[in-house]
C-alpha cells in the first residue's frame, strides 16, 4: 500500500525532473505536497461524511475555524495520518451534528445560525486540543484505534 510520503516522493521527483534542485529544496517540496494531500484527503472524507448527514456547511466553517486557530497555535497529533483522518472525521463530524442541533433550537437569521456555531465551536474545539486534555483526548482515541488494528 502507497503511503502519503511515498505519494508525495513520487510527484515531486516527477515535478522536479530535469530541475536543478538540491537534496534540501526537493524535500521541502515533497514536505508540502504530503501536507497538501494530507489536509484535502482529510477534507474531501469529512465533508463527504458530513453531506451524507446534511452538516456541510457547519462542517465546511468549522474546520476552517479549527485551522486558523490550529496554524497559530499547534496541537496534538495521531501517531498516524490513518488515525488522524479517523479522528478529524469523527470529530468534525459528531461537532457538526451538534452545531446543527444548536442552530435549530434558537431563532437568529438562518446565516448567523450556520456561520457563528460552527465557527464558536471550532474554535473552542482546537484551543482544547491544544492543552493537555486535548493531548490525552487525542492519545486515548489513539491508541484505542491502534488496539482495533486500524
Amino acid at each position: 500500500m502507497l503511503s502519503l510520503e511515498d505519494i508525495a516522493h513520487h510527484l515531486t521527483v516527477n515535478m522536479t525532473r530535469g530541475m536543478n534542485m538540491n537534496t534540501i529544496q526537493t524535500a521541502k517540496i515533497e514536505y508540502g505536497l504530503a501536507i497538501l494531500l494530507g489536509i484535502t484527503i482529510e477534507t474531501v472524507l469529512t465533508v463527504g461524511v458530513s453531506a451524507l448527514i446534511g452538516t456541510v456547511s457547519y462542517t465546511l466553517i468549522m474546520m476552517l475555524a479549527a485551522l486558523i486557530v490550529r496554524f497559530f497555535t499547534g496541537g496534538a497529533h495521531c501517531s498516524s495520518f490513518r488515525r488522524c483522518v479517523i479522528f478529524t472525521v469523527f470529530s468534525f463530524v459528531v461537532l457538526s451534528m451538534l452545531a446543527k442541533l444548536m442552530a435549530s433550537n434558537v431563532s437568529f437569521n438562518q446565516a448567523i445560525e450556520i456561520v457563528i456555531f460552527p465557527t464558536i465551536i471550532g474554535i473552542v474545539f482546537q484551543s482544547v486540543m491544544k492543552t493537555g486534555i486535548g493531548a490525552k483526548l487525542v492519545l486515548m482515541s489513539d491508541r484505542l484505534m491502534q488496539r482495533m488494528k486500524i
